[in-house]
């Protein structure tokens, strides 16, 4: 990993006085986060040009929901040289839960056949919007806002999307119900955290304008 400081720090939502609190007023004003909904925010951030460079945000109720492991900790596990894998890190970051039986980062799961090419880039799983809604496509032909409506419906946990689940197959003979059931790393997926995890390349490979995937 390149020799550059990343900080980690829990704030009052209230702190007017920190380097980074007004790019946490702008995405309080742009998510139309209030005050009153949360207290505090663990942010991990970084000093470019004398500016912070934020990688992470997560709005807590209380101290005590900060991560259970740190984000440098992961960021250890992972090659900072590989966009996909810093996508990987700041997307799900925030997710982990303190009784979760498995904290490590990388929690394999071995894909086969036509899996491959949907999951290669999160190590055989299920996070991301768009990985669900190219298979959706891919198994039925359908068009793109079809998928998006269905891994909506998927991710709100209605019944009859869950029971049309059960009857698309994957050539492997997996319906597309096994494959949430056994690939997802939660109960709904993720939009990619693209800008954050750009920011956060560029921050560790300053002269390489190619992001190995």
């Amino acid at each position: 990993m390149q020799n550059k400081k990343l900080y980690e720090e829990i704030l009052s939502l209230k702190e007017t006085d920190h380097i980074c609190a007004q790019i946490i007023l702008n995405y309080r004003i742009k998510n139309k986060i209030k005050v009153d909904d949360f207290k505090f925010v663990y942010i991990v951030y970084g000093i470019q040009d004398n500016q912070p460079l934020v990688f992470n945000l997560i709005f807590m109720s209380a101290f005590e929901e900060g991560p259970p492991v740190r984000f440098e900790s992961y960021l250890q596990q992972i090659k900072t040289s590989s966009f996909s894998e810093l996508l990987y890190l700041v997307t799900y970051y925030g997710f982990f839960k303190k009784d979760e039986a498995n904290l490590s980062l990388i929690k394999n799961s071995l894909t086969k056949g036509s899996l491959d090419c949907y999951f290669e880039n999160t190590f055989g799983k299920l996070l991301y919007h768009y990985q669900l809604e190219q298979l959706f496509c891919s198994l039925t032909k359908s068009t793109s806002i079809e998928a998006i409506a269905f891994r909506k419906s998927i991710n709100l946990k209605r019944y009859n999307f869950l029971e049309k689940s059960k009857r698309i197959f994957l050539p492997t003979g997996e319906s597309l119900f096994d494959v949430l059931t056994n690939y997802r790393l939660m109960n709904f997926t993720l939009y990619p955290k693209i800008k954050e995890a750009m920011d956060l390349y560029n921050y560790f490979n300053p002269n390489n304008t190619n992001a190995h995937y």
